[in-house]
């Protein structure tokens, strides 16, 4: 299987950057064939501008955004990786998103509605925060990233989304406390596998 795994994480030492090497390695073990695209190591630019809104409109492609599509295109399961920040994805993700996933690549406008052009394509979140569970539910933060991440945007573009983790209080965790939500999710995402296989 095809696994792509795109994170949006500045920090090399942070818990996102371990658990995208650990699903790395992990993957490979099983025989998949693995890229990763780190947005922060290359320097992705995340603004669309109004001469790229043009390109798209004829049907043009940037270069940079070519090669982004390439990996989507390949990918049989897209695993994001990414920090909560206002309670949204990081810029450089969401003008990932703005840049990658546009209207003849990843959907389309008809007559009746948009239409989902990445049918055959799974994704799964993983998202980090600093606040506590308590905290994000009694916001209703979990019901909102849900309509607006999942089915705002990996829906509406026919993907199947197979799960969205969590990692809470991630900047208050022990050590020892890491490295057990690490075994965590490891497991939870490897056993989903194993059923959906």
């Amino acid at each position: 299987m095809n696994q792509l795994i795109v994170i949006a994480h500045p920090k090399k030492d942070s818990f996102s950057q371990r658990l995208k090497t650990e699903l790395e390695n992990e993957f490979i073990q099983r025989g998949d064939s693995v890229k990763i695209r780190d947005l922060y190591e290359l320097n992705f630019n995340a603004i669309l501008t109004d001469r790229e809104l043009k390109y798209n409109k004829v049907g043009k492609t940037a270069p940079d955004i070519a090669v982004e599509q390439g990996f989507i295109f390949w990918a049989d399961e897209v695993t994001f990786i990414y920090p909560l920040w206002w309670n949204a994805f990081p810029a450089i993700l969401k003008g990932y998103i703005d840049r990658v996933f546009t209207n003849g690549f990843a959907f389309k406008i008809n007559g009746k509605g948009p239409v989902g052009l990445l049918h055959n394509k799974k994704v799964r979140l993983i998202t980090t925060a600093g606040m506590t569970e308590e905290s994000l539910n009694a916001s209703n933060i979990f019901e909102g990233l849900r309509i607006t991440q999942e089915h705002g945007v990996f829906q509406f573009c026919g993907m199947k989304v197979v799960d969205h983790m969590y990692v809470t209080s991630v900047t208050s965790l022990s050590a020892e406390e890491k490295n057990a939500e690490l075994k965590k999710l490891l497991q939870k995402v490897f056993k989903r596998e194993s059923i959906e296989s």
